[in-house]
């Protein structure tokens, strides 16, 4: 008897319950089941009433009944018997009128069994088992990392081999909603060879096996399986397992014909195809199966595991291993501290966090589109963590440490971030304002300006403004100018535009945000205030904002407390002490309504006053003598910084007491007695009273002896502590300047530190920390287009920052010691200091200058200068001259506009001064004849110098100490400076002429620009001859052929000027000078200040043709590119475009550039070129005996001859 299950009774039980169920059957065919559905045609739809229990077929209404009012009984709903119904048809015809049931029980519907066909109801074959290949269960729970076969095998699942089967007998199956289902019957984990024998029987014996095992079940199967597994030796067990394992896996590798799988739409079914390549939409279901979970032996008997969900079993599989080439490009990606990781990296328990279900999902990290789209999301958590993501990026962006390897899409990423700063939820505004600030705010730039505080350059700061000719170039305002492109140019233009000010007053004032927040915005003010004098003058106008910032940060209070990040508002805040030192260096307008709206004098005088006894009071000291003094450098605040001169005198005294410069001694505490020291050294400027001058010069002679001293007997320094040293001496010189004092002291001391080990020291780390003589070019610092930066950060240098910037740098304490000995004005002493650097001014003579451009590079060049001063005092001998007059020499176009004045102060006692024209050099003036007419030149060095400083116009007005410069980084001079008269002569003939204007006032004005302009060139041409003759090696690293263009500009400026005896002769020597260099000629390589040079040439023809007269200068010029060593599309412009020139084209063989055997040889080959040769000699264009007759005749009759010899052949 079959038997039911039971309760208690599990899935197994069902199972097996099931599998007797069919076993009994495939028995006994005709076993009737306990219900079967039978047809009904035969009983005309006679229905039998079963039998009833009870004595009447009327039964009391049911509940539900009786709540919907119905209280009338009725006869019970017919019921049919079991073994009179057949099979259940769909309905295809139309349903017959009937006559409705008058009484309905309970008034429910019941469906009606309708005697039309649907066809047999088979039962789904469960016997069929497949073999998964079962592989063990990762302990971890998830599946292994495996490179997975995009192909299909036809052994590996089930479904594969129902699919190959159904293949056979038609291209189509039924497509199931949710998988595929495919009958089957079979047992399919029987396999197709033996892998244990290898005979030649063994295909044999495998097909009677298999016959064997097709007519036992599976459960018969497995008895015997065990059995035999029991009779077997273990070892024999794992033996023959090994041997298969072995054989599947070179099974494996052959593979079949993958199959298409298409959706038809139409008719809700797949069909597949063979074919030898799969679609790119094609579903490769057998790879899914080869999951380790799916691999399970016992996977058929698991429920709702005989369908295949592949969107679920997706987020299950394995991470599978990707490689990449490696030279091909990837999508970067950044860990959560914004650091770039690789493109694959190992999966642990430190790393898995990385991993996401992202469109890489094998790969860690998070790409910058992830993060851009986490910024917005709705989850705070998610844009906190991409927010901190990209303040890191941010960070090692502008540490350079993604240069040349990423670009990062700064004003997208501005405008997110901006955005994200408007939340006021401080979990959000955090990381917002540390991003802002990242991007901003170059910590190493600011950090690098803070450590020259002590010194005489921390006194004056750069201006950040970015260049904005990209505006005037589009013709546009600033105001009409989208944010996106504005942002793209100027990043702090685009954050202005924003709001930013009265945002960043709502965070401090109403949010109060923690520590962090407030330091953010600070230095975000900070940065916006070095822009420009018009953000900055913004800011300060802003009352609001600096009143928040003045009453919460720098409140009227003592400094002497223990610093606790809690606790922010109304405490001193460094960073806001900083960004008013930056203001004040700003402008004198602006530190007068610093004074005079914000109060600051009455804060910073009580920090002064206050005592401190931890670093944090120290630095707050710092920074409030270094905004008095600022205030000072424009007369500002002197009544109030005289009422501290008893605060002042007091510090000074503890300082020369127990403040030293050696190693062991406070780097903090050197740099508090260095600004103290600027402090008094403004106060001496100022003309303070003599009361404190009596008490407080006592004290500065003290510490200059104590500190030279100690400097003297140095081994081993650092930068930080000889700030100390720096301050002395520039208030000692200030003092010297002033007043009249002893210098017995200084006579007694300098000569022991010129002869010390301690100067030795700092003479020998020159050379080391020389930015000019570094070697490093613009493109091995950091710089970004739309913000501007100072770039200290070396990229791929051991050291990372400028040479100038290490800690044993010596320039800012040789500039102020040579400062100081100028003043002193003591011969002796000053060249014992001088001989300790000539290997350092060797070295600048021989090597072209590096990082001229630099901020930091200032104090090498005011070094520079000090000693090139120093030599014109010293009277130093005639060896040393021509070793200083190049260093000179080379100032002149190091120097940046604001330096004017030292410039002057060059061309007058150097660079114009025959004193420093050594014999040596004068002895190449030898060469020329008193009729080349340069033996004035000598005689005219006072108008050669007149007519430079009018051109470069050094008339210098001193405007008192403007801090910001503006202009920085762009030089006074070019590095072709000597031929500046003549391209600004050039430049004025390509104006537009205005109308000419007539009348005797009119024609003086005429000729005396007539003169001017000739004795311009005239000068202009002696002093360049002069250079190529007597300083050649100063011109070497002027590219010879920019030189040649140069010179070639006198011809265009002026129609007849050239024509003049003198320039003519000028001239020719220059020409001919150049023409020695000739094979280094390149018309084809970018030309320095010309945008190309066939215009330029193009001009020149145009010139020739209009004015020339058949100056033979002139043709020797032009036909300097039309050699054969050159492009021939300079011969093919001459000879066709600009014929004209031909007639009058001559010049003598001994003026050429390269002879007259570089025009004819070797043969032209350019058949248009020879075309136009040709055209000229019949056109009667050339004049005979003529050079470019001579040119084209020969390449003809070359051609000719060329020709008739092949004939021939």
């Amino acid at each position: 008897m079959i038997q039911r299950p039971k309760p208690g009774e599990n899935e197994e039980d069902i199972l097996r319950m099931q599998a007797d169920f069919l076993r009994e059957r495939s028995k006994n065919e005709n076993m009737q089941p306990s219900a079967q559905v039978v047809s009904i045609c035969h009983t005309q739809h006679q229905t039998t009433k079963r039998t009833n229990t009870s004595c009447t077929n009327i039964r009391k209404p049911s509940k539900y009944a009786q709540s919907k009012g119905l209280t009338s009984y009725s006869e019970k709903r017919p019921r049919f018997e079991p073994s009179l119904d057949g099979e259940i048809l769909e309905k295809n015809v139309d349903i017959t009128n009937s006559k409705a049931s008058l009484i309905d029980d309970d008034n429910v519907y019941f469906p009606k069994i309708l005697p039309f066909a649907l066809g047999n109801i088979v039962e789904k074959n469960t016997e069929a088992t497949t073999d998964l290949q079962y592989k063990p269960f990762p302990a971890q729970g998830f599946p292994n990392v495996s490179s997975q076969n995009p192909r299909l095998s036809m052994k590996n699942t089930k479904q594969q081999g129902d699919q190959v089967k159904k293949l056979i007998n038609s291209n189509e199956m039924l497509l199931d909603d949710s998988s595929i289902i495919i009958e089957s019957s079979g047992h399919l984990n029987l396999q197709k060879k033996s892998y244990i024998l290898t005979n030649p029987g063994a295909d044999e014996l495998h097909i009677e096996n298999v016959k064997t095992l097709s007519g036992m079940s599976d459960n018969e199967i497995l008895e015997e399986r065990q059995k035999l597994l029991q009779s077997l030796d273990p070892n024999l067990v794992d033996f023959i397992k090994s041997k298969r394992n072995k054989e599947e896996v070179q099974c494996k590798k052959k593979e079949v014909e993958s199959m298409d799988i298409t959706d038809n739409k139409d008719n809700n079914r797949v069909t597949i195809k063979t074919e030898a390549s799969q679609g790119e939409d094609s579903i490769d279901y057998g790879s899914l199966w080869e999951n380790d979970v799916l691999s399970h032996p016992n996977i058929d008997k698991w429920l709702h595991f005989d369908s295949l969900e592949v969107d679920k079993l997706e987020w299950i599989k394995g991470i599978y291993d990707s490689k990449i080439k490696s030279n091909e490009p990837y999508e970067a990606r950044f860990n959560f501290n914004g650091y770039l990781l690789p493109y694959t990296m190992e999966y642990t328990e430190k790393t898995k966090v990385l991993f996401h279900h992202g469109e890489e999902s094998h790969r860690p990290g998070y790409s910058l589109t992830e993060l851009i789209e986490l910024s917005r999301s709705g989850v705070p958590q998610q844009r906190v963590m991409a927010l901190n993501c990209l303040a890191g990026i941010l960070e090692y962006y502008n540490a350079g440490t993604y240069k040349n390897i990423i670009e990062i899409p700064l004003s997208k990423l501005f405008f997110i971030i901006r955005i994200s700063m408007d939340d006021n939820k401080l979990i959000i505004l955090d990381p917002a304002l540390k991003a802002m600030r990242n991007l901003l705010y170059n910590r190493i730039d600011e950090a690098s300006l803070d450590a020259v505080i002590g010194f005489k350059e921390g006194a004056i700061q750069p201006c950040l403004e970015n260049d904005k000719s990209e505006i005037e170039e589009i013709e546009l305002k600033e105001s009409e100018i989208k944010d996106f492109h504005l942002a793209e140019i100027d990043l702090i233009a685009a954050l202005i535009r924003t709001d930013i000010l009265q945002r960043l007053f709502y965070i401090l004032d109403k949010i109060k945000p923690t520590f962090n927040c407030v330091q953010y915005t600070l230095q975000i003010l900070t940065r916006l205030a070095r822009d420009s004098l018009e953000t900055a003058s913004k800011i300060v106008q802003t009352e609001h904002l600096m009143n928040a910032v003045i009453n919460y940060f720098v409140p009227s209070c003592s400094v002497n407390f223990i610093f606790n990040l809690t606790i922010v508002y109304k405490k001193p805040i460094l960073a806001a002490l900083k960004f008013l030192r930056v203001l004040t260096l700003t402008s004198k307008e602006i530190g007068e309504q610093l004074i005079t709206n914000y109060n600051i004098l009455k804060p910073i005088s009580k920090y002064i006053t206050s005592g401190v006894d931890g670093s944090y009071g120290l630095k707050l000291q710092i920074e409030s003598y270094c905004i008095l003094s600022n205030l000072l450098q424009f007369k500002l605040g002197i009544e109030h910084a005289k009422s501290l001169c008893p605060v002042v005198l007091t510090t000074l005294f503890k300082h020369v007491q127990g403040t030293s410069i050696f190693i062991n001694s406070s780097v903090l505490s050197a740099t508090h007695c260095a600004v103290v020291l600027q402090f008094i050294g403004g106060l001496v400027n100022c003309e303070i009273n003599m009361d404190f001058k009596a008490q407080i010069y006592p004290l500065l002679r003290d510490g200059m002896q104590k500190w030279l001293l100690h400097l003297t007997q140095i081994d081993t320094y650092t930068c930080g502590h000889l700030k100390l040293v720096c301050s002395i001496l520039n208030c000692f010189e200030n003092v010297l300047i002033t007043d009249n004092i002893s210098t017995d002291m200084l006579n007694e001391v300098l000569p022991k530190l010129s002869k010390s080990q301690g100067y030795q020291k700092l003479t020998k780390n020159l050379i080391p920390s020389s930015n000019l003589l570094s070697g490093i070019e613009d493109t091995n610092l950091h710089f970004t287009k739309n913000l501007v930066l100072l770039g200290t950060l070396v990229i791929d240098s051991q050291e990372k920052i400028l040479p100038i910037l290490n800690s044993v740098s010596p320039f800012p304490v040789l500039v102020s010691l040579f400062e100081l000995l100028h003043v002193l004005n003591n011969r002796t002493v000053s060249q014992s200091f001088l001989e300790k650097t000539l290997p350092y001014l060797q070295q600048v003579t021989n090597a072209k200058p590096c990082l001229i451009n630099n901020w930091f590079t200032r104090m090498e060049v005011d070094f520079l200068f000090s000693l090139v001063k120093l030599s014109i005092e010293s009277e130093i001998p005639e060896s040393l001259k021509d070793l200083v007059y190049v260093v000179a020499s080379k100032l002149c176009y190091i120097f940046r506009i604001d330096r004017r004045k030292e410039l002057n102060y060059l061309f007058i006692n150097i660079i114009f001064n025959k004193e420093w024209f050594t014999a040596e050099r004068l002895f190449n003036l030898v060469s020329l004849s008193e009729a080349d007419g340069f033996s004035k030149a000598l005689t005219n060095i006072e108008d050669i110098k007149l007519c430079y400083c009018k051109v470069v116009n050094l008339h210098y007005v001193d405007t008192g100490p403007y801090i910001v410069y503006k202009l920085w980084q762009n030089p006074i001079l070019p590095r072709d400076w000597i031929y500046l008269p003549i391209l600004s002569l050039y430049s004025k003939s390509q104006e537009t002429p205005g109308p000419a204007v007539v009348g005797k006032h009119a024609t003086k004005l005429r000729k005396e620009i007539a003169t001017d302009k000739e004795n311009t060139i005239r000068c202009s041409l002696e002093w360049i001859l002069f250079n190529e003759i007597c300083f050649p090696d100063l011109l070497n690293d002027i590219d010879i052929t920019d030189r040649f263009c140069r010179i070639m500009c006198v011809f265009l400026c002026d129609n007849s000027l050239f024509l003049d005896n003198k320039i003519k002769m000028l001239v020719s020597k220059c020409t001919q000078l150049l023409f020695k260099k000739g094979i280094k000629f390149d018309f084809d390589k970018e030309l320095v200040g010309l945008y190309n040079f066939q215009d330029f040439y193009t001009q020149f023809l145009e010139q020739f043709q209009s004015v020339s007269y058949g100056d033979h200068i002139f043709a020797a010029c032009l036909l300097v590119p039309l050699a054969q060593r050159h492009n021939v599309k300079w011969r093919k412009l001459v000879w066709s475009e600009y014929a004209g020139c031909l007639r009058v084209l001559d010049c003598p063989e001994a003026l050429l550039c390269y002879g007259i055997e570089a025009y004819l040889y070797p043969e032209e080959t350019d058949e248009s070129v020879l075309k136009s040769y040709h055209r000229a000699l019949t056109s009667n264009l050339l004049r005979p005996e003529t050079l470019a007759y001579k040119i084209a005749h020969h390449h003809v009759e070359s051609y000719k001859k060329q020709k008739s010899i092949s004939h021939n052949l």
